[in-house]
Formats: structure tokens, C-alpha cells, sequence
């Protein structure tokens, strides 16, 4: 990842990369280069995020407990690099799940496949930051023997769930105690509907989320 990272960037800055026995270049390209954001979601891939990326997007969930952690792993990584992260731009990944005010408890308490329990979607080291918040889970967990107060707890640490006006106050929430400025809301979807474009997400993020957040 982190010559993939390299290649991206000289690829954009204009520079050739050898691809085996080819040479590539880019014929179009911005004529300022196109900064490289990495997308991660376990701890070292955040570390890496922050030894080469020019910014990251971070999977980790909700709660300012695991936000600090992963902010630490990131610095970690720039530490190693003799970087500093003044102005480095962090975009957290937030799922996003619409519904009544019991959402939360039916999603976290789903299957997103067969055997693959909705909270290790789409990758099981969401459970390293839902520990870092307090719940510890396995990969193998039965989400069906959740209890519902426990359900409840772990979907407000993991994202947003219920309805627009709750989901913007969380994300307001998540300002005020984890510093949390920039977010990409990442729907919550199973493997059967993986492909249902989310339009009630975006008129939920029009009409009411981003005039809450004073967008």
C-alpha cells in the first residue's frame, strides 16, 4: 500500500511509473496534483494514512473514546515519518441508518450476510474501535443475542441511526466532544440491498442534516 500510495502520487504529479516492463504516465492530469486520501479503517492502516497519505478518510465509528484512539495511531504513523499533522485533512466515515428511533438496535443486532454480522461490515476492525469505546465484541458474534440496551449503546457508538433530526444532533454532539468537523456518511445497507441508491439519505442530508450542522 504504501508503494501503491507512491505510484498514485507520481502518477498524478506527472511522473512515469513502471508497471512490470511498462512505463505509464498519465495524459491528463490537474495542473495542481491531486492530493492522495487514504481510505482506513484498522489501526495500521491509519498509521500508514498518516506516514504517506496527504489525507484520510477514517472508519472507526462514532464514539470520542475511539475517535481519540484512532487519532493517536495517526499520529503515531507521522511520528515515524518526522511529519507534522498541522493541516492534515481527516474525513470520518460515518454509517448512516434511517428509520425510527429503534434503527439503531435493529441494524447493530442484523446480519449483513450470512455469517457476517452487520457491525464487521465492511471491515471486522470496526470491533477494534467499538473495544476502544467500551463493548467488545467477536467477529463471530450472534448479533441476534444483543441485548436491546446494550444494541442501543453500541449504535450510538458506531454511527448514526434514526431519525434526520437525531442523526444531525449526534453528528453535533460528535463536534462538541471529539472534534469531529468533516464526515462522509456511508449508508447502512445489507448484501441483499448493497445496491439501492440512497436518495432518502440525501434528501435526509438536504432538507435537515446539513441546515442543523449550519451548512
Amino acid at each position: 500500500m504504501r508503494e501503491a500510495i507512491r505510484d498514485i502520487r507520481k502518477l498524478l504529479g506527472g511522473e512515469s511509473v513502471d508497471f512490470g516492463p511498462t512505463a505509464t504516465r498519465l495524459r491528463n492530469r490537474s495542473a495542481t496534483p491531486t492530493p492522495v486520501y487514504l481510505l482506513a479503517a484498522g489501526p495500521r492502516m491509519i498509521e500508514l494514512a498518516g506516514e504517506v497519505a496527504d489525507g484520510a478518510f477514517l472508519m472507526v465509528g462514532l464514539h470520542s473514546a475511539s475517535i481519540r484512539a484512532a487519532l493517536r495511531h495517526l499520529e503515531q504513523g507521522a511520528a515515524r515519518a518526522g511529519r507534522s499533522l498541522s493541516g492534515f485533512p481527516v474525513v470520518f466515515v460515518i454509517t448512516l441508518g434511517l428509520g425510527s428511533a429503534e434503527a439503531g438496535t435493529r441494524w447493530v443486532r442484523s446480519w449483513f450476510a450470512p455469517g457476517q454480522p452487520f457491525l464487521a461490515y465492511p471491515s471486522a476492525s470496526n470491533l477494534y474501535w467499538l473495544k476502544e469505546a467500551g463493548f467488545e465484541l467477536e467477529p463471530t458474534h450472534d448479533p441476534a443475542a444483543l441485548g436491546e440496551d446494550q444494541a442501543r449503546q453500541i449504535a450510538d457508538a458506531f454511527g448514526l441511526f434514526g431519525p434526520p433530526e437525531t442523526c444531525a444532533e449526534r453528528l453535533l454532539q460528535a463536534r462538541e466532544e471529539a472534534g469531529v468537523e468533516h464526515v462522509f456518511l456511508f449508508p447502512a445497507h445489507d448484501l441483499e440491498r448493497c445496491y439501492t441508491m440512497p436518495e432518502a439519505e440525501l434528501q435526509a442530508f438536504e432538507r435537515v442534516i446539513r441546515p442543523r450542522l449550519g451548512g
